[in-house]
């Protein structure tokens, strides 16, 4: 490198450092948090349909018709026919294994296919589970979902920076201090889905209702929607 472009990096580095020096005065950090729990109006089914045998062909077809069971329900499960989608269809060879772990005899071929159906009527949810579940062999999984999710998401976002903001300058102003500009703000990346759920339950077909069941067990609660903003602002 010559002398002169060494100079110009020597002098890059010093003002990207007194540019920073500028952004690095005293101040304070914080999180604000806010939560706020909503309704669910809506309930995704995810109904898994696995069918096995020693022949690929049977197999298949069996759980092809599994599949035909479930996506024929959907007018009477009142389910759009864009609120239905079904998955890729996987075939896998199953063996007898030794305790070791090795693969001793060809058991049969498995078959499996799943279909995803949104239910945006959660009233009905006894209803559909029971359908489902009378219609085939199949496994049940469901998530609750709200419509509104994205918009409350976003007011409650607003409302964890007033928290941010807030429990700052009720700090720097007890230590007899002003609050100044912000210096940055960051939302943490999300742990989890986008989605609370509310429940998350399977089930496997065959099941018989008790004689003395009660209607209506099926209780939706909230979603929860949690937020956390966290800012740093330069203290006067």
């Amino acid at each position: 490198m010559s002398r002169l472009s060494f100079l110009a990096c020597l002098l890059v580095v010093r003002a990207a450092a007194a540019e920073e020096s500028k952004f690095s005065p005293r101040h304070v950090s914080v999180t604000g948090t806010s939560v706020v729990r909503v309704q669910p109006d809506t309930v995704v089914w995810n109904v898994t349909v696995r069918r096995t045998n020693r022949e690929l062909a049977k197999a298949q077809a069996d759980c092809d018709e599994g599949v035909k069971k479930v996506l024929a329900m959907r007018t009477e499960l009142k389910v759009k026919p864009e609120d239905a989608q079904t998955g890729y269809l996987s075939i896998e060879k199953i063996y007898d294994r030794d305790r070791a772990g090795n693969q001793v005899s060809f058991r049969h071929f498995e078959a499996v296919r799943t279909i995803k159906l949104r239910q945006r009527d959660t009233k009905q949810f006894d209803d559909v589970l029971a359908r489902l579940v009378d219609a085939s062999d199949v496994e049940v999984h469901y998530q609750l979902e709200s419509s509104e999710y994205h918009k409350q998401r976003t007011q409650t976002r607003l409302e964890a920076v007033k928290a941010a903001r807030e429990k700052a300058t009720a700090m720097t102003e007890l230590l007899g201090a002003k609050l100044g500009r912000v210096l940055r703000i960051g939302e943490p990346k999300e742990a989890s889905s986008p989605y609370s759920s509310a429940s998350n339950v399977a089930y496997s077909a065959p099941r018989q209702a008790e004689p003395d069941q009660a209607p209506g067990t099926f209780a939706p609660g909230a979603i929860e929607i949690k937020v956390s903003i966290e800012v740093d602002f330069e203290i006067e």
